[in-house]
């Protein structure tokens, strides 16, 4: 029998959240999701005590630390406390994170000069 406080209800789930670990920025499946914390892909660099930030949902930047790893999944733990997982579960605008064209043809792709109807 264990002297640990008792684990907060986990849901499995079906998510993507952007991790931003020592200066870059990796997409990981988010596998299972309580209000403290979430079990994720690990990319292949998180191990035990790394600072991390999780983007997910409507959530920006939740700052989390890493609790255990193994070859393929990381155990994170949210450090501002507990979270809105309904909020964590809203689709994410993966386009407000991604760069944006700001040269060449592409960057005009809409405009109404160019475009050729018919």
């Amino acid at each position: 029998m264990s002297d640990s406080p008792p684990r907060e209800p986990r849901s499995s789930v079906i998510l993507y959240a952007r991790i931003d670990h020592r200066e870059r920025a990796v997409e990981a499946r988010v596998r299972n999701l309580s209000i403290t914390g979430a079990c994720i892909d690990n990319p292949g660099e998180l191990t035990k005590g790394d600072q991390v930030a999780v983007t997910m949902g409507s959530l920006q930047e939740l700052p989390a630390e890493v609790m255990w790893t193994s070859a393929t999944l990381a155990g994170l733990h949210f450090t501002k406390g507990a979270i809105d997982l309904a909020e964590a579960r809203k689709p994410r605008d993966r386009g407000a994170t991604a760069a944006k064209a700001s040269a060449g043809w592409i960057n005009n792709i809409h405009h109404a000069y160019r475009r050729r109807d018919g």
